[in-house]
């Protein structure tokens, strides 16, 4: 049986403890309690664990046009280090070709015609399984179609 999300964090978190890195703790912390507000227990699905960490790794990125703004360097530089932290619990994604692959997939199953790219791109983006931007996704869909 492979070992759960939430037991992987706790190992992690018990490694940065060791480590004294309390950048990297934190963030870890932060990943086992986003979890915990879906579930108490902790029991989420792998796919579920990357959906939630993509999310707040996506709210994150988008906080750090207002610190670059407002001139907050320090505080973007240490955002920009949490989100490398937090990938490192994501799959890698998609490269050009394999999403190139998919895309064309789903276009033969459903035809190449303009009015069938939403239930492409929400083919796509399933048989992606958060390995995949949506904007993304959306230009390779978006050029396939002309």
């Amino acid at each position: 049986m492979s070992i759960s999300v939430i037991e992987k964090l706790n190992e992690e978190i018990k490694k940065c403890m060791k480590e004294k890195n309390q950048s990297r703790l934190d963030t870890v912390r932060m990943l086992k309690n986003k979890i915990m507000q879906v579930n108490a227990r902790g029991e989420v699905s792998e796919d579920e664990a990357v959906k939630i960490f993509k999310n707040y790794a996506k709210s994150l990125a988008d906080s750090i046009d207002v610190y670059r703004k407002s001139g907050k360097n320090e505080t973007v530089t240490a955002i920009e280090n949490e989100i490398s932290i937090i990938r490192e619990f994501l799959p890698p994604e998609l490269n050009a070709d394999e999403l190139s692959s998919l895309c064309r997939s789903a276009i033969e199953k459903y035809g190449k015609e303009q009015n069938k790219f939403g239930i492409i791109m929400k083919e796509v983006m399933a048989l992606s399984k958060g390995r995949a931007d949506g904007a993304a996704v959306k230009q390779m869909v978006t050029e396939l179609l002309k």
